[in-house]
C-alpha cells in the first residue's frame, strides 16, 4: 500500500474527503507510523546497525545518531568481535569510578538521548582504538508524498491502515469509529507480536 493508496484509503473508509482531513492526513500518518514504532520496536523495519567507527583513547562518552533504543554494543579487536554487556549509569560509576583510568571496555550504559541520538558511556575508558559499531531501533523514514512506499506499506498494510484509522477517528472525534478502529488496531499489534516471536525465535529450540 502506497501513500497515495493510504489517503484513499483513509479518506474512503471515514467517508470523509474535508479540507480539513485532507491537510491533516500528512500528520494523521506520521503519529500513526510513531504509535506502531512505539508498540512493535523490534518489527524489522525498526533495526538498525551504525556505521563502524572507532573509539577514541581516554573518551568514555560516544553518540549513536538517531538511535532510540540500544539493542547491542560491540568492538572488534583483531577480527575478534566482543559485546559489551548493558548497565544502569550508578553501577557503571560504582564499577569504573575514575573514568582517567583506562582499560578495554567491557560494559556500557545509556547516558542520555536527544534529537541527535543516544549518548552511551563505556567502562572502562578506552585505553586503545578500537571498531566499534551499535545495533539499536529508531522509527523509519515514514509514508510521504515524496517517499511513497515503505516496509509498513509493503508488508504490514492492515496494522498501518487500522492505526491511521484509529488516529483518523480521534481527529474527527467519532467515538463510534474509534472503538471500531482502536480494537483493529490492537489485534493487528497482537498479531504482529506472535508474528515477531516466530520471525526471531529458532525453529529448531522454540519447537516452531
Amino acid at each position: 500500500m502506497n501513500y497515495a493508496t493510504l489517503v484513499s484509503n483513509i479518506e474512503n473508509f471515514t467517508e470523509d474527503n474535508s479540507s480539513e482531513l485532507t491537510a491533516s492526513i500528512d500528520q494523521i500518518i506520521s503519529q500513526s507510523e510513531e504509535m506502531i514504532f512505539q508498540r512493535l520496536p523490534n518489527l524489522p523495519c525498526f533495526r538498525f546497525t551504525s556505521s563502524a567507527a572507532n573509539l577514541v583513547v581516554g573518551t568514555s562518552q560516544y553518540t549513536i545518531a538517531s538511535a532510540r533504543m540500544i539493542r547491542n554494543l560491540f568492538i572488534t579487536s583483531s577480527d575478534v568481535v566482543s559485546f559489551l554487556d548493558h548497565r544502569i549509569d550508578s553501577y557503571l560509576r560504582d564499577y569504573w569510578p575514575n573514568s582517567t583510568t583506562q582499560g578495554t571496555p567491557i560494559m556500557y550504559s545509556t547516558s542520555s538521548a536527544g534529537t541527535s541520538g543516544t549518548v552511551i558511556t563505556l567502562a572502562p575508558t578506552p585505553d586503545a582504538i578500537l571498531a566499534y559499531s551499535a545495533e539499536y531501533v529508531a522509527p523509519a523514514a515514514g509514508l510521504t508524498s515524496s517517499n511513497t512506499t515503505t516496509w509498513l506499506g509493503d508488508h504490514a498494510e492492515n496494522l498501518l491502515l487500522a492505526a491511521c484509522l484509529y488516529e483518523t477517528s480521534a481527529f474527527l472525534k467519532d467515538a463510534n469509529t474509534l472503538t471500531l478502529y482502536k480494537q483493529q488496531f490492537d489485534e493487528s499489534v497482537q498479531l504482529f507480536q506472535q508474528e515477531m516471536l516466530r520471525d526471531y525465535a529458532a525453529e529448531y529450540n522454540g519447537g516452531i
